[in-house]
């Protein structure tokens, strides 16, 4: 498990990475792959609306370079953390990757359609996940709400 400090750093860059994707006119989410010892291995956003595809999600983008750049379709051994709450697709998709640690900073609770908890898609999940929840959360939510604010006024 990352220590506080590490969670901290790694979710910083995250909120990073969603600031980027608003830029871009895409959705306020991002985040980063890393290893065990908190080193990224890959770290981008949400590109929903440039790329024209509601899969596009920064959890897939990220499971898909993160593959991409170990040559891997198991990312076992890997941690996600990002900005906001994976939804169910990408909650899912974590799973299938061997992804067993995830930690992000706000709730999708008011952000979702559908709304499914990230932690009941991963209580479906064989074996043991790590969930860590709330890192930097009124940061976090802000980022959100600003991208959603911006998308809005366009």
């Amino acid at each position: 498990m990352l220590n506080i400090e590490l969670q901290k750093t790694l979710i910083q860059t995250a909120i990073e990475e969603a600031s980027f994707a608003i830029e871009r006119g895409d959705e306020p989410f991002g985040g980063v792959i890393c290893d065990s010892m908190g080193n990224i291995i890959v770290r981008d956003g949400n590109r929903e609306n440039t790329e024209k595809t509601p899969t596009h999600h920064a959890e897939m983008v990220l499971i898909r370079e993160a593959c991409k750049k170990l040559g891997t379709k198991d990312l076992s051994g890997c941690i996600l953390v990002c900005n906001a709450e994976p939804c169910p697709m990408c909650a899912s998709a974590l799973i299938l990757s061997g992804i067993r640690e995830f930690y992000y900073g706000a709730s999708m609770e008011p952000f979702c359609n559908p709304y499914i908890r990230c932690k009941d898609v991963l209580s479906h999940a064989k074996g043991d996940i790590t969930l860590v929840a709330g890192i930097m959360e009124k940061e976090c939510r802000a980022i959100v709400e600003e991208g959603r604010k911006r998308l809005t006024n366009k």
